[in-house]
């Protein structure tokens, strides 16, 4: 599957699954600002689609995993900060609710991915999944075209 923009530049999928394609969508006028969102929208899907592919479908099978990867990207940002995080500060940043936020840490403890050191938590070797750059590289490339995209929109208007 192939990412395609009104360009000739193309970033590869890693997978055979359908993605949102761009190229001749028009979005309805009633919507302000509706192409940079749209964008912005599928660069959001893209990243998070990401996440799933990397750490497989056990990761994202729960009923609520948007919030499960929300709080995993966060304990990991907090880990290469240095820094573990407790679960109330997880639950005011995130504006989630703290039972929540335990309940999905208890989740991903379970699976391996996150790891308790007194009263926080931190992401363990587990994140360090196989062909990382070149997953790593496939984000960055659609970051990359999304940014471009919407900066010949900005200059075009």
């Amino acid at each position: 599957m192939v990412h395609r923009f009104n360009t000739n530049a193309v970033v590869a999928d890693e997978d055979d699954l359908p993605f949102v394609l761009v190229d001749d969508a028009k979005p309805p006028p009633r919507i302000a600002l509706a192409r940079e969102r749209m964008l912005m929208c599928r660069l959001y899907i893209g990243l998070i689609r990401g996440i799933s592919d990397d750490y497989g479908a056990a990761f994202a099978a729960n009923s609520d995993s948007c919030t499960v990867r929300t709080i995993g990207i966060y304990v990991f940002l907090r880990t290469v900060m240095c820094s573990p995080v407790r679960a109330n500060t997880i639950a005011q940043t995130l504006k989630l609710p703290r039972t929540t936020v335990i309940r999905r840490l208890q989740d991903m403890v379970k699976q391996g991915y996150v790891e308790r050191v007194g009263n926080a938590y931190r992401v363990t070797d587990k994140v360090n999944i196989p062909e990382l750059q070149d997953k790593l590289q496939r984000r960055i490339d659609l970051i990359l075209e999304t940014a471009k995209e919407l900066s010949k929109l900005k200059s075009a208007a």
